[in-house]
């Protein structure tokens, strides 16, 4: 009988442990992107679905048509030309904090964070390592990062010999709940 309640005990004890780990998730978290050498390429999606789990996974997902530029016909030209949103609809980022044990979210702080894992753009999958930050307030994260890429590791050329620009900055804010 002894050894019956211990094991419950370590049962509910253990079970205590993941039951008091939450997985944030958000539906609003904002992407930007912007071209390094030409600003007209610049746009932001605010319908971003992330999770960001206490192990340190995290993932965002968007819709390509959700980016909005300052000008229609960019727009019209980036989803048509560019990267294909009829053919590839989504991009996603699947990774992992990497010192996700430096986080203390139960105390309200920023912490940097180094984050490794596949981003999947125009239907091509790259390895992309960024640093980052994770801001605790009032026990909510917010996770945030900055990181470049080159349009032709994606194959993103616009039918032409050469990609348009050198490259792009990506910004990503995920207000967590």
């Amino acid at each position: 009988m002894k050894a019956f309640i211990l094991f419950l005990a370590g049962i509910f004890f253990f079970s205590g442990i993941t039951i008091g780990q939450k997985t944030y998730v958000t539906r609003n978290a904002k992407i930007s992107l912007v071209a390094i050498d030409d600003d007209d390429i610049n746009a932001t999606n605010n319908e971003v679905t992330s999770q960001l789990a206490p192990n340190g996974q995290i993932t965002f997902s968007l819709l390509i048509k959700g980016l909005r530029f300052s000008s229609q016909e960019m727009q019209d030209h980036f989803n048509n030309s560019y990267i294909e949103s009829n053919k590839f609809p989504r991009s996603d980022f699947k990774g992992t904090i990497e010192n996700i044990k430096e986080v203390n979210f139960a105390k309200d702080g920023i912490y940097p964070v180094t984050v490794k894992g596949d981003l999947t753009m125009h239907g091509v999958k790259q390895s992309i390592t960024s640093k980052g930050t994770i801001t605790i307030k009032g026990g909510k994260p917010i996770a945030e990062g900055k990181f470049g890429i080159k349009l032709e590791q994606f194959n993103i050329m616009g039918g032409l010999s050469r990609p348009v620009t050198k490259g792009v900055t990506i910004t990503v804010s995920c207000h967590y709940q």
